[in-house]
């Protein structure tokens, strides 16, 4: 490429003509442009595996999510069924002894007319008597342990499959709850113990804490008295003016340290692949904090016992808006 420069020069204005290659400089920009065209192509490309990969995350995520709703779910429908079972269970005790109450009255009945139509006597009449006291306290005693029975479990049924706010008194609920989980106990080697005062007046919901509470005596029963001959579940209560603190502790053989930090995340068991799902104490989690609006927190020594501490208002806070 020529070049013209004019200058002064000797008194007068002179032109200056010059040469330059130029090739060298359109090679480095064509080199710049294929450079750029392929960057960002590149990036291009880049940005589009990247969104590909964000939408098969964000789907991932979601199933994840969905899954992980169902287990929580199942888990809750399992608690139920087991509920359900235990006092089915129960009621067995009380209705048959109800059942062989009324037999025998109906024996006694068939005696008294048999012999009475030989002849009343009053030995007859009173021993006939006796026997019908006797034979309708048991039956009036046993029917009325079934309808107490069925009513913890409509109550404590109803309130874990509506989760209804409603103001209640805790050691009621505790002691229905506890009532429930009976005959799952007779079955472990653990004692529970409820020192809960009355009057702790709550306006909030009493199935979900229910379940928490179950969910940490059940916990206890299957974790904490292994390889023991006995133990005990103790459950205590401490209400101020705006809070109630709630303790369910055991001296069992205590959660191993390496579990106790990521005891409440999902899926985190000592029995996995052994009827463990590890979502109970998730699930406890979730409810304190999101449906009851306070905390839970664990302490544990190894071969001593564990604590959970359940911290949550008297007054639940207003469920979020959807």
């Amino acid at each position: 490429m020529i070049q013209a420069r004019t200058v002064l020069m000797g008194g007068g204005m002179r032109t200056i003509w010059s040469a330059e290659d130029i090739t060298e400089l359109r090679r480095i920009e064509r080199e710049v442009r294929e450079l750029n065209v392929e960057l960002e192509a590149r990036v291009q490309k880049r940005t589009e595996e990247l969104r590909a990969a964000n939408t098969a995350l964000s789907t991932t995520v979601e199933h994840l999510q969905m899954a992980q709703t169902e287990l929580v779910r199942s888990e809750k429908l399992a608690s139920l069924g087991s509920l359900v079972a235990g006092v089915a269970h129960e009621l067995n005790t009380p209705i048959g002894n109800g059942v062989m109450a009324v037999s025998t009255l109906r024996g006694a009945l068939k005696t008294f007319r048999e012999r009475s139509a030989e002849g009343l006597k009053r030995s007859l009449l009173d021993s006939f008597v006796e026997s019908v006291d006797t034979g309708s306290l048991i039956a009036e005693r046993n029917l009325e342990r079934a309808a107490e029975l069925v009513t913890s479990f409509k109550q404590v049924a109803a309130d874990q499959t509506t989760s209804q706010r409603r103001a209640f008194y805790l050691d009621e609920v505790v002691h229905e709850i506890a009532l429930t989980l009976g005959p799952s106990l007779r079955h472990s080697v653990a004692q529970l113990n409820v020192d809960i005062p009355e009057g702790i007046r709550m306006e909030s919901y009493p199935g979900p804490l229910g379940q928490i509470i179950a969910n940490l005596i059940t916990n206890a029963t299957i974790h904490a008295f292994t390889d023991r001959q006995q133990g005990q579940i103790r459950i205590v209560a401490l209400a101020s003016d705006q809070q109630v603190q709630i303790w369910v502790g055991d001296d069992g053989v205590g959660i191993p340290a390496n579990l106790l930090p990521r005891i409440f995340d999902p899926f985190v068991t000592s029995r996995m692949g052994r009827g463990g799902t590890g979502l109970g104490l998730h699930i406890a989690h979730n409810i304190a904090q999101n449906v009851l609006g306070g905390r839970i927190s664990a302490t544990s020594v190894e071969g001593s016992g564990t604590v959970f501490e359940l911290e949550i208002p008297l007054v639940a806070p207003p469920p979020a808006e959807a």
